[in-house]
């Protein structure tokens, strides 16, 4: 077996020029994505190599499932387009009256009311006719021309009890009753949460996330996006072609929410920021940040790793999280092929040992900030304070799951496990 893996990890020959498959196209997929979209059947390491003959095999698989894939979301987003319009329009009109015009044509008029009797003379119509309830109208006898129906929707103030008939006039009310501007003023009401829009077609957006259906999938990466317009910001991403510049400081950006972000964060003075924390008063430019700050404070965690079942309080951290438990390595030096499993470590290597890129990221600066209080060792990190405590307090939380022997340091065990039990992995 051995002597395969240098071989071509699919053909397992050896007679053409291979390629790692680490390695990116032109869209910046890699070759080990691309095989494990293709078949995911097969545990892909990144350690493998590819054949050329294999990797243009590959292309053409990857190309074509790709195409499906497209072609299957667009039917998928078209019917659920359909199926959300309609969705939205019944929840609109959940709780309004609809009135219905009772009019005819005028030859159906003509023909209700001048009924001739058998005698020649007039006769009025029976009084079945004369008692005839607004369902009935809903009964078209002649198909070519049905009753027409007129719907009357009820939009509420949302600062008093008020109700009207049309979007314009509750926002006239609004401007003059309440002082608010035609801005402020959001007539659509979603009936799933309290959220308000000024539009129907805002509101058709937002019960889209209350669906959470993911129809919008990215051909880079995969990721699927609920709907189009989250899509092509991710997309950009991929592009990274950066057409948002800010105009104080010229520094460039992928979206114009990332523009947004950045001047609110760096160009705006601080007093300004109007998310405030009402356990320790710091402010926060952006929401998403106020939100993960306030979460600290009351210790609630949402995220959680589905392989150790850990919590952690931020989506990003979890994400961080997770690559500990992976052996992907996705980005490579370009001076070394050094690889890493996070952009800013890789980043931060080529700063300190390549001098690539120092004055676009911070190195960081370490500090022994945590200091025994027993002995004068000190620690840059906290975990490694508290192990070094275990040697003071001659206490031994880890232990081998085989024979029980017990450690003060988990690193300890991984050793143990390898050299006396022969047991790689705990």
């Amino acid at each position: 077996m051995d002597s395969l893996v240098n071989n071509c990890c699919v053909c397992l020959n050896n007679l053409w020029p291979s390629n790692k498959l680490s390695e990116k196209d032109e869209n910046k997929i890699s070759l080990l994505n691309k095989l494990r979209s293709s078949v995911p059947e097969i545990d892909w390491i990144i350690n493998y190599r590819i054949c050329e003959p294999c990797t243009n095999l590959l292309t053409i698989v990857y190309n074509f499932r790709d195409t499906c894939l497209k072609s299957d979301n667009l039917r998928k987003e078209q019917a659920l387009n359909q199926e959300s319009k309609s969705k939205v329009k019944q929840e609109i009109l959940k709780n309004e009256n609809v009135l219905y015009l009772k009019e005819d044509n005028k030859n159906d008029q003509e023909l209700n009311c001048n009924r001739v009797s058998d005698d020649g003379n007039n006769a009025i119509d029976s009084e079945e006719d004369d008692y005839k309830t607004d369902a009935d109208f809903n009964i078209v006898e002649d198909t070519k021309k049905p009753v027409k129906r007129k719907r009357k929707f009820e939009f509420q103030c949302e600062k008093c009890t008020a109700k009207f008939s049309s979007s314009k006039h509750l926002v006239k009310h609004c401007v003059s009753e309440h002082g608010m501007t035609s801005k402020e003023v959001r007539p659509f009401v979603c009936t799933k949460c309290t959220s308000r829009f000024a539009n129907s077609s805002n509101l058709l957006q937002h019960i889209k996330y209350h669906e959470a259906v993911r129809s919008n999938v990215c051909s880079y990466c995969g990721k699927g996006f609920i709907t189009k317009t989250d899509l092509k910001i991710h997309e950009k991403q991929h592009l990274n072609m950066r057409e948002y510049s800010c105009e104080i400081c010229l520094k460039s950006f992928n979206t114009h929410k990332d523009l947004r972000s950045h001047k609110l964060v760096v160009h705006t003075d601080p007093e300004l920021w109007k998310y405030l924390c009402p356990y320790c008063n710091k402010k926060f430019p952006i929401k998403s940040n106020y939100d993960g700050h306030m979460r600290r404070h009351t210790g609630e965690k949402n995220f959680e790793c589905h392989l150790c079942y850990k919590k952690f309080t931020d989506k990003c951290v979890l994400q961080r999280h997770m690559r500990t438990h992976s052996n992907v390595r996705e980005f490579r030096c370009s001076e070394c092929d050094k690889e890493y499993k996070e952009k800013r470590v890789m980043q931060i290597h080529m700063a300190k040992i390549h001098g690539i890129g120092i004055g676009e990221i911070k190195l960081p600066t370490k500090e022994r900030k945590y200091i025994c209080h027993i002995c004068p060792k000190a620690y840059y990190a906290r975990n490694k304070l508290t192990r070094h405590l275990y040697t003071h307090s001659g206490e031994k939380p880890f232990f081998c799951s085989i024979c029980n022997k017990k450690f003060n340091d988990k690193s300890y065990v991984k050793q143990h496990m390898k050299k006396t039990h022969n047991e790689s992995q705990l």
